[in-house]
């Protein structure tokens, strides 16, 4: 095949696309609500997801340094640097922070109303805090394993933790995951289904024509190409206004649900900093149904050379 027969069957397929503009709406119709509710559940899950994980960066472990050594002698700064290291080496420790008994203090002290922190801070100078630091893990996972080895370290007077919290949390992120994988598998296979089905009615109504271009010998890839580009374009258009549509639909429900968004303290996403990765997923998820469509499709007429114009 050369450059202007490519030329030419590019032009019409996108000549056929106008020509044959009421199955290319119902195409693009089709796809573009299946698309659409990938993308708002995608949004939905990725939501859900950053509530988990911020919920998840709450769920630290405090770890109390004792006073004194088991031989009664002040545990020191070289003492709580050494400590601090051994804790950043653990496997599975993502971060490190240590909280003065001061800080701590003052804090409390912040969250006392006026007359309760006067009291506290005129019968004693004495801080009745210990010195800390707060863990933050990588996996929850491996909440309890990390939890045991922090416990072996020396110079520790209590640990704070929930794993049950922890344990919870890993499960609901696991399965957040999981039903997002199988919806958006699910909705992709409906697309892909009933795209085909919808291409294979285009297909059927020009059937004749497929006939005589095969009974003059055009070759299956001379036939086959215009139906392809014209997939192709239903599937780029049904990505781009489909991401228009979800964006539209994502800032709508955003401003209906503000207030209950408030109130369980859920920050929403914002859209645009997810924009391309939908987009070029529209793009792939549309370009694979509007081709593959058309090639499924095409392969039953391809087989039946002249049997149309017999039939006449």
């Amino acid at each position: 095949m050369n450059a202007s027969s490519l030329r030419y069957l590019i032009k019409e397929g996108f000549k056929n696309t106008w020509t044959n503009r009421m199955m290319t709406f119902a195409s693009i119709c089709v796809l573009l609500s299946c698309l659409v509710l990938i993308g708002s559940a995608g949004m939905i899950f990725l939501n859900i997801n950053s509530l988990v994980d911020r919920i998840e960066d709450e769920n630290v472990i405090m770890v109390y340094i004792a006073d004194k050594k088991e031989d009664e002698t002040a545990v020191t700064q070289e003492d709580i640097d050494a400590m601090e290291q051994q804790l950043t080496g653990i496997a599975n420790v993502e971060k490190v922070e240590f909280v003065s008994k001061e800080e701590a203090w003052a804090e409390q002290l912040e969250t006392m109303e006026d007359a309760q922190a006067q009291f506290f801070t005129e019968i004693t100078t004495d801080i009745p805090l210990p010195n800390a630091f707060k863990v933050t893990v990588t996996d929850l996972a491996q909440f309890s394993d990390t939890v045991s080895a922090i416990k072996q370290l020396d110079y520790i007077d209590t640990v704070r933790e929930n794993t049950d919290l922890a344990k919870k949390l890993d499960t609901i992120s696991h399965g957040i995951s999981i039903i997002a994988i199988v919806i958006i598998a699910v909705l992709f296979a409906i697309s892909l289904f009933i795209i085909s089905n919808t291409i294979r009615l285009a297909v059927y109504s020009r059937r004749l024509e497929i006939s005589i271009m095969k009974s003059v010998g055009a070759t299956n890839s001379f036939v086959r190409l215009p139906f392809v580009v014209e997939g192709l374009i239903i599937g780029i258009i049904s990505a781009v206004v489909s991401l228009g549509v979800v964006w539209g639909v994502y800032i709508l429900a955003l401003r209906q649900f503000s207030y209950l968004l408030d109130s369980i303290r859920l920050v929403p996403l914002n859209f645009a900093d997810y924009a391309l990765y939908m987009l070029l997923a529209f793009l792939a998820i549309g370009i694979i149904s509007g081709v593959g469509g058309s090639l499924i499709t095409m392969r039953r007429y391809l087989n039946k050379e002249g049997s149309e114009i017999s039939a006449i």
